[in-house]
């Protein structure tokens, strides 16, 4: 197999740089993957390193919670914004046939309650 392999390299040598290449991107994939793990778990280890306050049992108060995990805190505390608006509405009402007078045609004929 390595021979016909080698053979064919000879006869076109673009076949050596396309495995190199593929090689490559595949070493280059793993190393992030690596990394990516590596850091994952340096993250963890300096979360529970580095606590504030200690949490035994369980414990309903986000606040005490927030100390030791303040991003996701803020995170959370932010779903409590009512304001929020998008693309697709969000959280604020809006009156889509006034928008789109289209609607009360399209809509018109069918019979919901028949």
């Amino acid at each position: 197999m390595f021979k016909k392999l080698a053979e064919a390299i000879k006869r076109k040598p673009i076949i050596g740089w396309g495995i190199f290449a593929v090689v490559m991107v595949g070493v280059f994939a793993l190393g992030i993957l690596a990394a990516s793990i590596t850091e994952r778990r340096a993250e963890i280890a300096t979360l529970y390193n580095n606590k504030k306050i200690e949490i035994t049992g369980i414990n309903p108060h986000n606040e005490e919670w927030g100390i030791n995990y303040p991003r996701e805190y803020n995170t959370w505390k932010k779903t409590a914004d009512m304001d929020f608006k998008s693309k697709h509405l969000g959280n604020m009402p809006e009156d889509v046939l006034e928008s789109r007078p289209e609607m009360v045609v399209l809509w018109g004929r069918i019979r919901f309650f028949a």
